[in-house]
């Protein structure tokens, strides 16, 4: 028993010790923490910050688009033939390099014209050949018409005289049976020895004459007749000499009409050996030199026009309903112009929506008037970013961009009440630059947390600190 109750009480004993060593500690340490606080003072809860107050300002929406500028027109120049060129020179033998300005119409450019010209003698000559060919053909219709004529006139002569050897014969006929008879009649007194042998022989003679004249007038008449049909036969041959002389007209106006248009086509290539500027411009690239074969699909020059540049923007359809041409203004700066911002204003919205991005193309206009030395400020090719006013708004309410926090759907403000702070759901509207248009949540005057907000709740105190850059890890 007596070996069980010993290492009991040494159990006990070494509890003991070890629980008032460990009590001895906390107290000394519970001591040295009320010192510490003694002499440290209450502690400050409230969270340094700065303040402002909210006022009014200008606040004008505005888009910012990155584009290009480009010439108004720019066009390669090339001929219409081939051929070596001549000369590439505008008047007065200046020779056309870049940066040469021209005029619309100006003449630029020359082609060897010799065999253009050549081709164009040829023309006229087969010009002047056709038309003596036609008049020669209506000549051979008045001909032919004339001897229409005169068949027509010779067929009423013949007609006339058919009509006259059918009177003939008609006589003849009638003396014939007059004769016959009277023949007849002596014939038969003779027979009755009424009358005598000589005027029965006289009677006869009379009517063998008679026959023979009847004989002559159904020649004369046959005669005729074959007249007739002959001239008639005339007039056909000479209706279809007119209608042969009428298709040799046809065939010479047309031929005349293909030697227009050979003479047409070899005035408009002897015109194409000398080039023309369609526009006023500046060249701003020269492609060939004088002695070099061009053709119709050699490029000579490429002139631009300068006087107004262009710069195409693409503009988010959401944003279209607020982009009006003529009215709403811009302005466009260039890092090859740095520090200058140029006015400009929107000349055109195209009518098409590209559908891959959703956007529309928007044209912008800019003068550009060449200096005293011919020097454009604005080059084609430079990058350029143009500012788009979609709106302005004066004298509204309006705070820093970087005062919101934002909280979900929410923008929260802290407006500061006496040492503590409120947070506001403010309403914003359109921003630009540092400021926000404010359209409900806050009043003009309010005083607001303006740095130190990220450290804040709804509630909490805060305490305020001058200057106006505040460093929150130096802030007692």
């Amino acid at each position: 028993m007596k070996k069980i109750i010993v290492p009991v009480l040494t159990v006990v004993v070494v509890v003991v010790l070890l629980g008032g060593s460990i009590f001895g500690m906390l107290s000394v340490q519970e001591k040295h923490r009320e010192a510490q606080k003694k002499k440290a003072g209450p502690r400050d809860t409230a969270i340094p910050v700065q303040t402002g107050h909210v006022s009014r300002d200008r606040i004008d929406e505005i888009l910012t688009f990155n584009g290009d500028i480009q010439a108004m027109q720019t066009v390669d120049i090339q001929p219409k033939i081939s051929g070596r060129l001549a000369t590439l020179a505008i008047e007065g033998d200046i020779p056309v390099a870049e940066g040469t300005r021209v005029k619309k119409g100006q003449r630029i450019a020359t082609i060897d014209d010799r065999e253009w010209k050549a081709q164009l003698e040829n023309a006229r000559a087969a010009m002047a050949a056709a038309t003596a060919a036609l008049a020669v053909s209506k000549a051979d219709v008045l001909n032919s018409e004339a001897g229409l004529s005169n068949a027509k006139a010779n067929v009423e002569q013949q007609r006339a005289a058919r009509q006259s050897s059918s009177a003939a014969l008609t006589s003849a006929l009638a003396a014939r049976t007059d004769k016959e008879r009277e023949l007849t009649r002596q014939k038969n007194l003779l027979e009755k020895q009424a009358t005598t042998q000589q005027n029965y022989d006289q009677a006869e003679t009379a009517a063998n004459q008679a026959r023979a004249e009847v004989d002559r007038a159904e020649a004369a008449e046959k005669a005729a007749e074959a007249q007739v049909r002959s001239a008639e036969a005339a007039i056909l041959q000479a209706e279809a000499g007119i209608e042969r002389c009428k298709a040799s007209v046809q065939q010479a106006e047309a031929a005349l009409q293909q030697a227009e248009a050979a003479l047409r086509q070899a005035e408009v290539n002897f015109s194409e050996t000398i080039l023309y500027s369609p526009m006023d411009g500046v060249v701003s690239k020269k492609l060939v030199d004088p002695g070099a074969m061009v053709s119709p699909t050699t490029a000579i020059v490429t002139i631009m026009a300068m006087d107004a540049v262009k710069v195409l923007l693409s503009v988010p359809v959401n944003h279209l309903p607020r982009v009006n041409p003529g009215t709403t203004r811009a302005r466009l700066r260039t890092v090859s112009l740095p520090g200058e911002m140029l006015a400009c204003s929107i000349n055109k919205v195209y009518p098409a929506i590209d559908l891959a991005t959703r956007t529309a193309q928007v044209e912008i206009l800019l003068d550009n008037a060449p200096d005293e030395r011919g020097n454009y400020r604005l080059k084609p090719g430079m990058y350029a970013t143009v500012e788009v006013l979609i709106e302005s708004r004066d004298n509204v309410v309006a705070i820093d961009t970087s005062l919101p926090i934002r909280n979900l759907d929410k923008r929260i403000v802290y407006v500061v009440e006496g040492d503590k702070v409120r947070a506001v759901d403010a309403k914003l509207g359109i921003h630009f630059a540092n400021k926000v248009e404010v359209l409900s949540g806050l009043q003009e005057g309010d005083e607001v947390v303006v740095v130190g907000q990220h450290r804040l709740t709804d509630g909490a105190s805060i305490r305020k600190i001058e200057g106006n850059n505040l460093s929150l890890q130096n802030a007692k």
